[in-house]
C-alpha cells in the first residue's frame, strides 16, 4: 500500500504476489509442511534465550517468524517516538487518523493501561491520544518499531512501513465487521468505540473450544474492542479473534489483498462478546441472516418500505 499525500489514506501498490512486505523476495514453497503455516505465523524472530537479538534475514519474509504484533492502537501508540539506541535508519513518526469514531470519554488524559482496566462507560482519554480528536489515530512507524523492540523482537527496520500499514488495515478491517453487526442488529448507522484491550495469550471460550475439542488452530491474537451504547446503557464488548490462513493462499490471494486493503489469507471472527442475553441473541439472529441471504434482504426491504 502506498499513501496518497492529498487524502492521507492508503491505497493499493503494484508490489507483486508473495512477500506481502515491498522489496522482500520471499516466495512461497511449493512443498508441505506438516503443519501449515500461516501468513500471520509470526511478525518476527525474538531475542534468544541468553538475551542476543536474533536478526531476521533480509533474504526471507519479514513478517515470518515467531513473534507477535502489538496487540492493538494502545499497545503500539504509548511508545515513545524517539528513534531506539542503535537505531541507523529513520523512520517517520507521523501518524495516520484512522476511520474509526472515538467514543464519549471524559477529558481528563490517563495512562494507556489505566484505560485499558476501565469498565466505565466514559474511560479516560489515553495519553497518546489527542484529546480533541473525534478519531482513533494509529501508531506512527517510530512507536510500532520501539513498540516491537521492547517486547524483545529485533524486526528487520526496512519492513516496519509495510508491516504497520497491514496492521493498519487489520483493525481497518475489523471495524468494517464490527459495524455490520450494530448497523444490522442495533440500527447503529455510525459506531463509535470507547476502548481496545489487546488480549492475546487470553483464549475466548469459543477458541478455546475450537482449538481443544474441534482441534482447529488457535488464533495467533484476540482483542476486545468496546462499542459505545446510543442507549445511554454499558458499552458493547466484541471479541475478535484473529487466525492465520494457509501460506499457499497467501500467494493466491496477495493481489486481491492490496486491492482490497486487507492482509492476504486472514481470517478474523469478530462477534458480540456473551455478557448478557442479548448478545447471544444477536449471535443467533446473525446466523440465521448469514444462514438465509435471501429471506434477509427480503425481510430489510421489507422494513425500509414501512
Amino acid at each position: 500500500m502506498e499513501k496518497d499525500t492529498t487524502t492521507n489514506k492508503e491505497v493499493p501498490s503494484d508490489t507483486p504476489s508473495g512477500c506481502p512486505v515491498k522489496g522482500f523476495g520471499y516466495k512461497a514453497s511449493s512443498s508441505v509442511d506438516e503443519q501449515p503455516r500461516g501468513f500471520l505465523s509470526g511478525w518476527f524472530q525474538s531475542s534468544n534465550s541468553n538475551g542476543g537479538a536474533v536478526q531476521s534475514s533480509l533474504s526471507e519474509c519479514p513478517v515470518k517468524g515467531g513473534g507477535a504484533m502489538p496487540a492493538s492502537i494502545e499497545e503500539a501508540a504509548k511508545h515513545s517516538q524517539l528513534p531506539a539506541p542503535g537505531q541507523q535508519i529513520p523512520l517517520s513518526q507521523h501518524r495516520i487518523i484512522s476511520t474509526i469514531p472515538r467514543g464519549d470519554v471524559s477529558d481528563q488524559p490517563a495512562s494507556a493501561d489505566a484505560a485499558a482496566q476501565n469498565n466505565d462507560a466514559r474511560p479516560a482519554v489515553p495519553v497518546h491520544q489527542p484529546t480533541n480528536s473525534s478519531q482513533w489515530m494509529y501508531p506512527s512507524e517510530q512507536q510500532f518499531y520501539n513498540a516491537m523492540r521492547k517486547k524483545g523482537y529485533n524486526p528487520p527496520i526496512e519492513a516496519i512501513p509495510s508491516v504497520l500499514k497491514i496492521h493498519n488495515a487489520v483493525n481497518e478491517r475489523s471495524w468494517l465487521q464490527v459495524r455490520k453487526w450494530e448497523k444490522e442488529l442495533h440500527n447503529n448507522e455510525e459506531p463509535k468505540l470507547v476502548k481496545f484491550v489487546g488480549r492475546p495469550k487470553d483464549l475466548s471460550p469459543k477458541a478455546f473450544f475450537n482449538s481443544r475439542v474441534l482441534m482447529t488452530q488457535e488464533p495467533f491474537d484476540r482483542h476486545d474492542w468496546y462499542v459505545e451504547d446510543t442507549n445511554g446503557g454499558e458499552p458493547r464488548r466484541y471479541v475478535i479473534d484473529f487466525y492465520e490462513g494457509e501460506e499457499k493462499k497467501a500467494v493466491e490471494l496477495q493481489k486481491q489483498a492490496q486491492q482490497m486493503m486487507k492482509p492476504p489469507s486472514m481470517y478474523i471472527d469478530v462477534r458480540p462478546a456473551l455478557d448478557t442475553p442479548g448478545a447471544a441473541v444477536d449471535r443467533m439472529v446473525m446466523a440465521a441472516r448469514e444462514a438465509l441471504p435471501g429471506l434477509t434482504a427480503a425481510f430489510d426491504s421489507f422494513k425500509k418500505s414501512e
